[in-house]
């Protein structure tokens, strides 16, 4: 589990994120026709022909239907806002072009805390392309906004992972190719791994020999079972370990616990925005 830290907040509800997992031990237990017509004068037929000439009548555009610039993603296709340096710090609002401004609990700034570039992932597109919906990584979890598409600038991939806390597993492709697959730790029954879609919004390196591996990949996830944990508010996260015997079964605090092998690998392939299905 990841904790990051509350700080009060006005208006937009700014607060700050703090690093750290929490403690060993506490991890450890634990996303257009012309016509002719004829007729008759004096008994003599006289045909009178329709002008050859035609006018199409003028079409209007409907001010209401916005023209279509953007394109849908293709399969397994994810689109990823890359937040753009100049802006420090997000704000969205509930619907393209204005509205209520969505509060959140704490800031989301760019950099991240830990010094990264914010990426979002992206969940809808206006037609013009000027807007775009994306998933917020603040609690609760799935809230999504509107930004405007100015702030970032937009690519695509197709990476994507799944969680199957059924199966106690994790898998990652890149398309059609399964890339990674290994067995998992997950959430202990009084605080499961929370279900849903959410994606990786960050990458934290550790060191060998911490309880959380070389590597957290922190998601857009927070536990729903912890209103906070060692301080902070309770963030999901894939990572490594220093209890790999403990891989399969149910012990974490929320978080997916993978061998260090494998969160090596996925750190370095798995790009930041990548969606993760968390299912049972």
């Amino acid at each position: 589990m990841l904790r990051v830290r509350r700080a009060a907040a006005l208006v937009a509800l700014v607060a700050v994120i703090a690093a750290g997992c929490g403690s060993a031990a506490s991890s450890d237990e634990d996303p257009g026709v012309a016509i002719s017509v004829e007729t008759t004068v004096d008994d003599a037929p006289v045909t009178t022909v329709a002008p050859t000439t035609t006018v199409a009548p003028t079409t209007t555009a409907d001010p209401a239907v916005p023209t279509t610039t953007v394109r849908p993603p293709a399969e397994h296709e994810t689109f990823v806002a890359h937040i753009k340096p100049d802006v420090a710090e997000i704000v969205a609002y509930a619907e393209p072009g204005g509205g209520a401004i969505v509060p959140f609990e704490f800031a989301i700034t760019n950099p991240t805390y830990w010094g990264n570039p914010l990426v979002l992932m992206v969940l809808d597109r206006t037609p013009d392309g000027e807007w775009l919906e994306v998933q917020i990584p603040v609690r609760p979890n799935d809230t999504t906004g509107w930004i405007p598409a100015a702030w970032a600038d937009v690519e695509s991939h197709f990476v994507r992972a799944e969680v199957d806390l059924t199966n106690r597993s994790v898998r990652v492709w890149d398309g059609d190719e399964l890339v990674a697959q290994t067995a998992a730790v997950i959430g202990k029954e009084s605080t499961p791994t929370p279900l849903g879609r959410f994606f990786v919004n960050d990458l934290v390196e550790k060191w060998e020999g911490s309880a959380y591996g070389p590597y957290i990949l922190s998601l857009s996830a927070f536990s729903e079972a912890l209103d906070t944990f060692a301080g902070g508010i309770p963030v999901i996260a894939i990572h490594g370990t220093n209890r790999p015997e403990l891989v399969g079964g149910a012990h974490s605090n929320g978080c997916i616990r993978i061998p260090n092998d494998v969160i090596t690998f996925l750190a370095d392939q798995v790009p930041m925005g990548t969606p993760v299905d968390i299912v049972a």
